[in-house]
């Protein structure tokens, strides 16, 4: 082995180790008291879409000039885009009356509804709150036209999708008094559980 090749290894070996030891934090989901009836039964989740920033196992912050830095606070224990959707999910199964599920879709009935959710700021802000912002957009398939056949002649009944498309904006500001590990997953799994109200108040509208 060349030296230089024995110097990028122990480099290596030095940051697993350094990753290792870290410490890892878990997005628990906040609780609800929400309940409503939504007008489809089953719903997939798309995966949700985070900034690039939020999507790396690095606990970001925002510094005092509003510049995105990598804290030294740890890792989240998983991928940040799996347990947001996993939480939104598991949120939306408690909320409403649906079969919430994010995909890959596990069961065997088809999804009625399909809620598509992109987050453009997901952060610990320098003015001492996390904010999450974005969009999400939800619909469902327009049924087929009923034929009448006892009038051949009559035209076809158009049926309406049972979820109708929407696009909605959010902006969600959670306050966030100390800037640590703990506080920022505690602000971020409120922001996901007022999101979740909001889209689970839509669910149970046409």
């Amino acid at each position: 082995m060349t030296a230089a090749k024995f110097l990028s290894a122990l480099a290596l070996a030095a940051l697993t180790a350094c990753a290792d030891t870290e410490p890892q934090y878990l997005l628990e989901p906040a609780p609800s008291k929400l309940r409503v009836n939504s007008v489809v039964r089953t719903v997939l989740v798309r995966t949700v879409s985070l900034p690039t920033y939020a999507a790396d196992q690095k606990i970001a912050v925002q510094g005092e000039g509003g510049e995105v830095l990598a804290s030294d606070f740890g890792l989240w224990a998983d991928e940040p885009e799996r347990a947001t959707t996993l939480i939104i999910s598991r949120n939306l199964n408690t909320m409403t009356s649906a079969r919430v599920a994010p995909e890959p879709w596990p069961l065997p009935e088809p999804p009625k509804g399909v809620i598509d959710i992109r987050i453009e700021t997901f952060i610990a802000t320098q003015s001492d709150t996390f904010r999450m912002s974005g969009q999400y957009f939800m619909g469902s398939e327009t049924p087929d036209p009923i034929e009448n056949f006892d009038d051949p002649d009559a035209p076809p009944k158009i049926v309406p999708a049972p979820l109708s498309d929407k696009a909605r904006v959010f902006d969600i500001v959670v306050a966030l008094p100390v800037k640590t590990a703990a506080a920022i997953a505690a602000a971020q799994a409120t922001a996901l559980t007022t999101l979740s109200e909001q889209i689970a108040r839509d669910m149970a509208s046409r």
